[in-house]
């Protein structure tokens, strides 16, 4: 009988041979799992910290600019407690506030420019857009004041008080004025067919100084002889244009005119115009006996033209004359336009991500970065995040 005879040695190679692949395979799968939980986790972590990133700079940024962009101490815990507020991974992160000490040339009180919470301002809501660390930031509104004294009864074709309206620019940190409108009650405040109007065959007349320079505004005129300020003015700073036509030499309206930055805080001019039939022949009785006082009783109106010198952004304000006790007196007071760029908000954090099977080891291999600005619009009130082509930091 023949006996079968089995290779041991060669089944027990092939279960080594097993047990070897099973290990490589097997290794090569723990490994593949676990970078792609690691990947996952961070691609999780990214969007986590971006969220609560955007969500910081937001917050720190309106309440900034709602506070009046002023000390930074109170927006930087703002944006503290608002990142701890979105977690990362189910783990808290509290970023530091990067609060230090204002300066001449540290306004905003930043510590340091790589800190959590960087405050500052951007030039621009539209690309390309400059966040700047160290720049001057204000929401703070300019304040205008018009006077006019005047104890003519207006009309006729006479000469023109060059000192009769006072124009002053109380207050605007970083704004121009680059025109104010003077605008007379319309034709239904009177009798039929008749209407207050500047007369547009005298020119205006400003308070000139020799030489042309009034803090820093030249008041030189368009034409020498008997002077003029017409527009385009190419000598001075200075020009007047009439609107609102009623005939070629009667308008309702008239504007003076300002070139560039020349017009700013704390600037002021004396300058007059010819008024017409604010009185007795254009309204019923009873009246003010003078221009000064007619200004105010039947309220001429005002619009002031405000540029921001940082963003370049225009506001207008609205003002009405009335009259004051003083006699032959009206006055104007308003406010408007908004100082200093746009206050804006850079958080920026690195945290590190713990995945599942780097814990297994008790090592951290990776980190997750993010950056937001968050910007405060002072004329809408409202805050933003936008896309900085270049940063600044003096």
């Amino acid at each position: 009988m023949m006996r079968i005879h089995s290779n041991n040695k060669f089944q027990e190679n092939r279960r080594g041979i097993a047990i070897l692949w099973l290990i490589l395979w097997g290794s090569f799968l723990m490994v593949f799992f676990c970078v792609v939980l690691e990947v996952a986790t961070l691609w999780q972590a990214q969007v986590e910290i971006n969220n609560a990133m955007d969500s910081a700079a937001l917050a720190a940024a309106r309440d900034w600019g709602v506070s009046g962009s002023g000390p930074t101490d109170i927006p930087r815990n703002v944006g503290v407690a608002y990142t701890a507020s979105n977690p990362i991974l189910g783990d808290v992160y509290t970023p530091q506030t990067n609060l230090g000490t204002v300066s001449a040339g540290n306004p905003n009180a930043n510590a340091s420019n790589t800190g959590n919470f960087v405050f500052g301002a951007i030039d621009t809501t539209t690309s390309p857009v400059t966040f700047n660390g160290n720049a001057d930031v204000s929401c703070a509104a300019g304040d205008v004041t018009i006077r006019i004294t005047d104890s003519s009864a207006g009309g006729g074709g006479g000469s023109i008080d060059p000192n009769s309206i006072l124009l002053s620019f109380d207050a605007g940190t970083n704004l121009a004025i680059d025109s104010v409108k003077f605008i007379l009650p319309d034709q239904v405040k009177g009798p039929a067919g008749a209407y207050a109007f500047f007369n547009t065959g005298l020119p205006p007349q400003v308070l000139i100084t020799t030489p042309f320079n009034l803090n820093g505004v030249d008041t030189e005129p368009t034409n020498p002889g008997v002077p003029d300020w017409n527009d385009p003015n190419p000598n001075g700073d200075i020009s007047f244009t009439f609107e609102d036509l009623y005939t070629a030499t009667e308008a309702q309206s008239f504007r003076i005119n300002f070139k560039g930055d020349s017009f700013t805080e704390n600037d002021f001019l004396h300058f007059g115009v010819s008024t017409n039939q604010l009185g007795p022949s254009g309204y019923p009785s009873p009246y003010p006996g003078s221009v000064g006082d007619a200004w105010g009783y039947y309220g001429v109106t005002v619009e002031v033209d405000f540029r921001n010198t940082i963003t370049n952004q225009t506001s207008t304000g609205y003002g009405v004359f009335v009259d004051v006790a003083a006699t032959n007196v009206s006055e104007a007071t308003l406010t408007g336009g908004a100082g200093g760029g746009f206050p804006a908000v850079l958080a920026q954090v690195t945290v590190p991500v713990q995945g599942y099977c780097s814990s297994l080891f008790g090592v951290t291999f990776f980190n997750v970065s993010a950056s937001s600005v968050a910007y405060y619009d002072c004329n809408t009130n409202r805050t933003a995040t936008v896309n900085v082509s270049s940063f600044t930091f003096p």
